[in-house]
């Protein structure tokens, strides 16, 4: 194998294994100013949807082109992500699934775990009827 080939398919490689660490970078911690950045950056599938605004929550919404996938980030009184939850379609489900363990400890039947800086931080998956939940937020 050529220098240049083998240089050209590792940096490849480097790249692709970058691209999956920004992935699962948690949004939990995160000003809000930061995260819209950082979905713009990072999560270029997804827009953000301002169709409904509940004025007593403080979150920001995005929602995949698809339509299959809803992405709600909820933040404190400091505009601190405090907890996520998406909303997807059945459609996303086996893709979660490789998300989740690919970049989370089970933590038990529906449930998995990470570490961010000293806390641990749980991810729920919910089954609906029609469609399923993945909560995430800081372990009590």
């Amino acid at each position: 194998m050529k220098p240049f080939t083998a240089y050209f398919l590792i940096s490849i490689a480097l790249l692709f294994s970058l691209n999956g660490l920004l992935e699962a970078q948690s949004m939990i911690g995160l000003p809000k100013e930061e995260l819209k950045v950082f979905m713009k950056e990072n999560h270029r599938g997804f827009r953000m949807d301002n169709s409904v605004v509940k004025q007593r929550f403080n979150y920001l919404k995005y929602v995949n082109g698809l339509r299959t996938r809803t992405w709600i980030f909820y933040f404190n009184e400091e505009d601190i992500c405090k907890s996520s939850k998406q909303v997807c379609d059945y459609g996303e489900f086996d893709e979660m699934l490789l998300e989740l363990n690919g970049s989370c400890e089970s933590a038990g039947e529906s449930r998995w775990e990470y570490m961010l800086e000293k806390d641990t931080v749980q991810v729920i998956l919910t089954r609906q009827e029609w469609y399923f939940t993945v909560r995430e937020a800081r372990k009590k």
